[in-house]
């Protein structure tokens, strides 16, 4: 008896999780689906970035490799009729390569250049935004071995909001401070977190890494849009 209630949980923990996951992907796309509207990107065009960051998170795009500090590695190994073989472990890699991800980095910039393009006025504001943005990021962000660059969470987000709100206190209230949020909180956490670290990415000890890796949950995507809200 006690059998069949394991087994059944098991199975509505599954159901649970899945349904979960279906939640929160549909909350996801309203969320995301408003802050792209509150930005003036049309409802139609705002159906195609949102699924398509979504579907493009699966998609890493081969950009360039660089060399990598390689790990200590314990030597293995195996034996085989009597004789014994060293073996390499995979994760000793002398050289990293380096993706682009689609929907985490390729489509949030995209849409930041669309926006740009939209607002003509707000070019050299966003420009002055981007670099200051890109200048603290850079700040603090750290490269872990293993895993990634690494920001504070809300971090890059709250400054690009405090950045949007004293640029339009400072060139006027005719600009648009979600589109100075988002490009802002998109491109400077780009340049800062990842451009300006590529000579640090030996650092990384992994045979792969991908510049908005993380998909839409990467720092690079959110940050633009939890900019948005935070304006």
């Amino acid at each position: 008896m006690s059998r069949v209630r394991l087994q059944h949980s098991k199975k509505s923990f599954s159901i649970f999780v899945i349904i979960t996951l279906i939640f929160v992907s549909i909350l996801f796309i309203q969320i995301a689906g408003a802050a792209f509207v509150r930005l003036g990107i049309p409802p139609w065009l705002a159906l195609i970035i949102v699924p398509g960051s979504l579907i493009g998170s699966m998609v890493n795009i081969p950009a360039f490799k660089v060399a990598s500090e390689e790990k200590r590695c314990e030597q293995e190994y195996i034996t085989f009729f009597g004789l014994s073989y060293r073996v390499v472990p995979s994760d000793c890699p002398g050289e990293t390569q380096i993706n682009v991800n689609l929907g985490g980095a390729i489509i949030p910039v995209l849409v930041s250049g669309y926006l740009l393009i939209s607002n003509v006025d707000s070019i050299l504001p966003a420009l002055l935004g981007i670099t200051i943005v890109s200048v603290i990021v850079k700040s603090i962000a750290r490269v872990k071995p293993e895993v990634g660059i690494v920001t504070p969470g809300l971090l890059p987000p709250l400054i690009s909001a405090i950045v949007a709100v004293l640029l339009v206190a400072f060139f006027g209230p005719a600009l648009n401070a979600y589109v100075l949020a988002y490009v802002s909180g998109t491109l400077g956490t780009l340049i800062g977190a990842d451009l300006l670290n590529i000579p640090n990415l030996g650092e990384l000890q992994t045979d792969e890494a991908s510049i908005g890796g993380a998909g839409t949950w990467d720092g690079i995507f959110l940050s633009g849009l939890l900019a948005v809200f935070l304006v």
